[in-house]
């Protein structure tokens, strides 16, 4: 990326009505409006959203630039929605205090000795889920039951409390919030904006007493982690809380979201299931799971490499400001535009990923994993880890292995006839909350004449 040339095209695009631009179109279709731009103007393109005007970065060099180049800051581009619903956040600011607030917080979800400590939690909890399947009158509709044991993690890994009245509470709390990206932000109480700032305001309140409680009594979470590292920092606890609320509303979407699609993805590629199985039998066929088994499953981690790139978990980043004039891909970006990655549409590159609509983990083996330019595999953005990088990139693909590795122990399954649209939401899921008839797994007899070990 060079300085802007002042005779460089501007990117192509609309910008649409005033003030208002093409925000109806964002808000009606949240992963549509990506996808249907990049087919209409190719993968950098220009709108007006919420009354500034805007330009969107996709293919793997325009990603990189926008996730790593200083001309680009993070703070004062965000719709009200994100400013409302995050508030207190470090999603909505930059430089130092970020920077500082984002190390506190890898602390917490992304050391690999964190990480360890939960592993137990999460098993426990998941194989509840997967037994009760296994045991409940078929078929399952799975998607209520998967949104419930994601907030229970919640009790487990931030709030301390365990009881089924909190994570129903989180559960609703989660789903009216989330309703706040697909409408107009219009705070009123009977609107679905206005529920979702009562959502959120739930979720606060399940902070407040989580982080009381953790003044009473010891723990060892998220929540406790992140409070030590910041009394050690010296971050004020109100931003301590901020990242909270802001980690626990992601991590409801992080946990169930993966488990509902990878469950529908394996059943409609028994092949790949049942690769994946030979890896868990292999590595780990019971007991306690450790997290020195999971990395050892190199296929399991590459099927949920690959569900986070074929389906559309996340449209677009936090929105940026541009600072000062620059040039991406041949275009001329004016200084003061807003500055948008788009993570699904980056990762259905052709030129970087071929036959992008295919689902095939083995664009994750190690050799073609590495070929990868930067800025092409962005599921959690790009850039370095305590910049804008999400920070539950490891904990999820660590939740995503185990919930596999716990489900292939016990299951087979396959669908049954179903509506398996996915619908227009946030986190686009299968229209019938996916229904599944589970049966248990009897391993193959060998064949006759084989011994067996």
């Amino acid at each position: 990326m060079t300085v802007a040339d002042a005779r460089r095209p501007l990117p192509p695009g609309r910008f649409g009505a005033p003030w208002l631009g093409e925000t109806l179109s964002l808000v009606r279709s949240n992963h549509g409006f990506y996808k249907d731009r990049l087919d209409r103007y190719g993968p950098i393109f220009k709108t007006r959203l919420f009354g500034s005007d805007f330009v969107v970065f996709s293919g793997h060099e325009a990603f990189h630039a926008f996730a790593t180049d200083p001309r680009i800051e993070r703070g004062d581009a965000d719709p009200i929605t994100a400013e409302k619903m995050f508030r207190g956040s470090l999603a909505l600011i930059d430089g130092d205090e970020h920077h500082l607030r984002k190390a506190l917080m890898l602390r917490g979800v992304g050391f690999r000795s964190a990480i360890e400590a939960y592993v137990p939690r999460m098993q426990r909890l998941i194989d509840v889920v997967v037994s009760g399947w296994m045991t409940a009158a078929r078929p399952v509709t799975i998607q209520p039951d998967l949104q419930r044991l994601a907030a229970r993690m919640t009790g487990a890994l931030y709030t301390g409390d365990e009881s089924e009245e909190a994570a129903a509470e989180i559960d609703a709390a989660s789903g009216d919030a989330r309703d706040a990206f697909m409408t107009l932000p219009v705070p009123l109480p009977w609107t679905k904006f206005g529920r979702a700032i009562k959502g959120r305001d739930r979720l606060a309140r399940a902070v407040d007493d989580a982080v009381a409680r953790h003044q009473e009594r010891e723990f060892d979470d998220i929540t406790s982690r992140l409070l030590t590292a910041a009394q050690e920092a010296e971050v004020p606890l109100e931003a301590v809380k901020g990242d909270l609320r802001h980690l626990i509303f992601a991590s409801q979407g992080g946990y169930f979201v993966p488990f509902v699609l990878v469950t529908m993805a394996l059943a409609q590629h028994p092949d790949i299931r049942e690769r994946a199985r030979e890896e868990v039998m292999r590595v780990a066929p019971e007991g306690e799971v450790t997290l020195d088994q999971l990395r050892r499953m190199e296929y399991l981690e590459q099927v949920s490499k690959e569900l986070r790139r074929y389906f559309a978990m996340n449209s677009a980043t936090f929105f940026g400001r541009v600072k000062e004039p620059m040039e991406v891909s041949g275009y001329r970006i004016p200084a003061g535009w807003g500055a948008i990655g788009g993570i699904h549409i980056n990762m259905r590159n052709p030129d970087v990923f071929p036959d992008p609509d295919r689902f095939d983990p083995s664009r994750f083996e190690p050799a073609r994993e590495s070929a990868l330019p930067p800025g092409s595999y962005v599921p959690h953005g790009g850039g370095h880890a305590t910049h804008h990088r999400c920070p539950g990139e490891n904990i999820v693909t660590v939740a995503v292995q185990l919930y596999l590795t716990l489900l292939l122990r016990q299951a087979t399954w396959t669908l049954p006839d179903q509506d398996l649209t996915l619908t227009n939401e946030l986190f686009p899921l299968p229209a019938s909350g996916l229904t599944v008839d589970f049966r248990v797994h009897v391993p193959a007899l060998p064949a006759m004449g084989e011994r067996t070990p």
